[in-house]
Order: structure tokens, then C-alpha cells, then sequence
């Protein structure tokens, strides 16, 4: 009888000791937060990350098609141009180990310049390696994207060109392609969000655009929608005026230990 006490006391002990087993689980499962816990790869998101990918989003003085359209885009339909001068922007910023230096020689004997170019005009800049350039291009916009490798103009006086073998890109300062234009261009973050496990990060940003011949303001880069509630002065302050200008939305994927850019559209 005494055994079959003892037996009994133990069995009563391994099934509390069980029971309290299964509740402590279930209940930490519950409890989990899941959705709001990053992924171990993703990084803390900071000001000087958010200001550096903001960076990558330009300020194309030319005109071209670019992030601020007023409709939404992608790398799909932003200029080749605008690509390259993305990359190369970002080497200025954040790896000017990787821009060489180059000369007047250099560019002539690698076949850079054209027949038309005066060499009176030229101020060799950099040369960077197509290597480069292709190992950069996905921390921009995603291992999954591709892009042409051509010659590109970064502004109205700097144009980068390959040489005769594709190998480098040549940067320099050439005659001026436009002398006429006076615009000014007014933008700032306004507010930032990060979803999906820190996976996907919103930057907002107001963007104004005015002709200093005319006064007049536009909501794109390619001064195509007029801003009828705004009129450029001689003691203009923007900040007087952003409850009238338009909000962008710039969204940034993470993929391979970087964020990208992945799209920009009107908020």
C-alpha cells in the first residue's frame, strides 16, 4: 500500500510539472510580437541612415526624368542618365577611394573625347572602374535590376564617358550645355516610416521648383505642373509656403544588407 502511494505522488508530480511545461509555451508563443521584431540582418534604423538614403534621391538641375514627377516611378522609367549619376554621387559621398585620379593625356589616348570637344574646355575630373560602378549599382536599386552602361551627363557642365574598351568611365567638366537656365529647387523631409520588420522604410519630402525668370513655381522636376499657389519673391522663405507645396513618398526595400531604392511617387 505504502509503494502505491509513492508511485501515485510521483505520477501526480510529472503531470503538474508537464501541465505547467505546456502552459509556459502556449503562452510564450501568444505573446511573441513577431510582426515588430526585425530580422537579425536588418540594421537599427537611424537620422544618419535615413539621410543617406535620402542622398541617393537627386536634384537634377537639367530637367530630366527623374524621382519628381507627380506620378509614380520606378527604376524602369527613370532615365539612364539619372542612374549613373545616382552611382556616381554615391561614390562622392560614401567612397571617393574608388574615383582615380586622370589627366587631359589620359582622356585622349583612351579614345574619351570627341571631334567636336574643345580640349581649351576640359577639366579632367575622376576616372571609376565599370567594375565599380557595377558593384555599386545594386546598393542603389536592388540586386534585382539591371541598367545600361553607356555614356551619361551629370550636369550641364560634367559628362562622364567610357573609354574605347568599357572599362572606365572618364569624368570630366566640358563647354557648358545650357547658360540660360536660373532655377531653384526646395525640398526637405518631413517625416519618415519603417514597416514590414524594418524591411521596407517611407521617406516623406515636400519638392517645389521655381523659374527664377518667371517666377513661377512647379510641383516636378520637369516644370510641367504648375503651382498656382505659389509665386517666387525676392524674400521668398519656403517655410511660409509648405502647407502649398506637394509631398513625395521615396520608398527603400532591404535586400542583401542594403536598402535600396525602390520607388517614388506623390503621397
Amino acid at each position: 500500500m505504502k509503494t502505491r502511494k509513492i508511485i501515485m505522488c510521483i505520477i501526480a508530480v510529472i503531470l503538474v510539472i508537464a501541465i505547467m511545461f505546456l502552459f509556459v509555451n502556449v503562452f510564450a508563443f501568444e505573446d511573441d510580437p513577431v510582426e515588430n521584431t526585425p530580422t537579425a540582418t536588418t540594421p537599427e534604423v537611424t537620422e544618419d541612415l535615413i539621410n543617406q538614403l535620402y542622398s541617393y534621391i537627386p536634384e537634377n538641375e537639367m530637367g530630366l526624368h527623374t524621382m519628381y514627377t507627380g506620378y509614380y516611378n520606378t527604376i524602369n522609367n527613370i532615365s539612364n542618365d539619372i542612374i549613373l549619376s545616382m552611382i556616381y554621387e554615391y561614390l562622392l559621398e560614401f567612397d571617393e577611394f574608388s574615383l582615380e585620379a586622370t589627366s587631359l593625356d589620359e582622356l585622349t589616348i583612351n579614345n574619351v573625347l570627341l571631334s567636336n570637344d574643345n580640349i581649351n574646355d576640359l577639366n579632367p575630373l575622376y576616372k571609376i572602374s565599370v567594375d565599380v560602378v557595377n558593384e555599386t549599382f545594386p546598393k542603389i536599386f536592388g540586386e534585382s535590376q539591371t541598367f545600361k552602361i553607356a555614356n551619361f551627363r551629370y550636369n550641364y557642365n560634367t559628362l562622364g564617358r567610357l573609354d574605347s574598351t568599357n572599362s572606365y568611365f572618364y569624368i570630366f567638366n566640358n563647354t557648358p550645355l545650357e547658360t540660360n537656365k536660373n532655377d531653384i529647387v526646395f525640398r526637405g523631409i518631413t517625416k519618415y516610416a519603417v514597416t514590414n520588420n524594418n524591411e521596407t522604410i517611407e521617406i516623406y519630402d515636400y519638392y517645389l521648383k521655381c523659374d527664377l525668370n518667371t517666377n513661377n513655381c512647379y510641383n516636378d522636376e520637369e516644370k510641367k505642373l504648375l503651382n498656382n499657389n505659389i509665386k517666387y519673391t525676392d524674400n521668398f522663405d519656403i517655410n511660409n509656403y509648405l502647407d502649398k507645396t506637394v509631398t513625395y513618398k521615396h520608398t527603400y526595400k532591404f535586400e542583401h544588407d542594403y536598402y535600396y531604392w525602390f520607388s517614388s511617387d506623390l503621397a
